[in-house]
């Protein structure tokens, strides 16, 4: 089974003022839809995955009336394509909540989508979509979880299985992987004053482009479903794009599809995900 993977698409509305910002910015968004159309028109897939913020929520603030269109731009794409769609922490980052968007996805008779959480059997293959939230509702961590009850979901509807998960935010997990340094070392990345890179021990493919942003707080995700999992796919984090193997799970970050947001500057790309050999190709646009 062929997975094309689409994250952080941050599709905005349009601005209609003439300043050189404003029309930069429609045409970022003009040439993001027109990159992940080429993506889908060229790419043989079975199934298209939006790995989240698919839509630049905080742009909405007051026009929410303009939403549904934005998504919409994003989705009529897909055409006769079977697509998922899981959120990101953008989505709904502002008064159009996750129920509304539910409805305009499901109006869509190409997409499995089926809730928040939710399995799909495919292809003989088990995939499991998960909502990794937004930001936490405490202290102790900045972004969000995911939560026991997600967690136990998914050790019913894979057990015995060997499924792959999709969800926006990538495991916590991710930063036993990370060496942290005061100095720049080879291939490290600046936040603060600290420097970042994956440690130099490990086999992987790819690149850290910028610090992973995980929950602080680690639910147990990982180590609770790793018997049961085969694959996890992950957007969020718009700079990096790797493939590397941890607890016998397969870890599939994906960079950003897109020139809206602060990567804008990097050439954006989506993935093909080989589901029996857990390869990943990624496809500059």
């Amino acid at each position: 089974m062929k997975i094309l993977l689409i994250a952080d698409v941050h599709n905005r509305p349009l601005k209609n003022d003439k300043s050189i910002k404003s029309k930069i910015h429609n045409f970022a968004k003009r040439k993001t839809l027109k990159d992940i159309k080429w993506a889908i028109d060229n790419v043989d897939n079975d199934l298209i995955v939006f790995l989240g913020d698919t839509v630049h929520g905080p742009d909405f603030q007051g026009i929410e009336s303009e939403y549904e269109q934005c998504l919409r731009e994003v989705l009529d794409l897909t055409l006769d394509s079977k697509f998922a769609y899981v959120f990101g922490n953008h989505d709904d980052e502002c008064d159009v909540t996750k129920e509304e968007i539910l409805s305009i996805v499901d109006s869509y008779p190409n997409s499995v989508t089926n809730g928040r959480d939710y399995l799909v059997e495919m292809m003989d293959e088990s995939l499991l979509f998960l909502d990794s939230g937004s930001y936490y509702d405490g202290e102790g961590s900045y972004y969000d979880t995911v939560k026991e009850e997600q967690i136990r979901l998914a050790e019913e509807k894979l057990e015995g299985k060997q499924g792959i998960v999709f969800q926006h935010i990538i495991v916590p997990d991710i930063m036993d992987l990370v060496e942290v340094s005061d100095k720049k070392l080879h291939e490290s990345v600046r936040d603060g004053k600290k420097y970042y890179r994956l440690k130099p021990e490990l086999y992987y493919f790819g690149v850290l482009g910028e610090k992973p942003c995980p929950p602080d707080i680690n639910t147990g995700e990982l180590d609770r479903l790793s018997h049961c999992v085969k694959a996890m796919c992950f957007g969020h984090d718009h700079k990096n794009s790797f493939e590397l193997n941890y607890k016998d799970v397969q870890f599939i970050q994906c960079a950003g599809a897109s020139y809206n947001s602060y990567d804008k500057f990097l050439h954006s790309s989506v993935k093909l995900l080989d589901t029996q050999t857990l390869e990943a190709c990624q496809i500059y646009m």
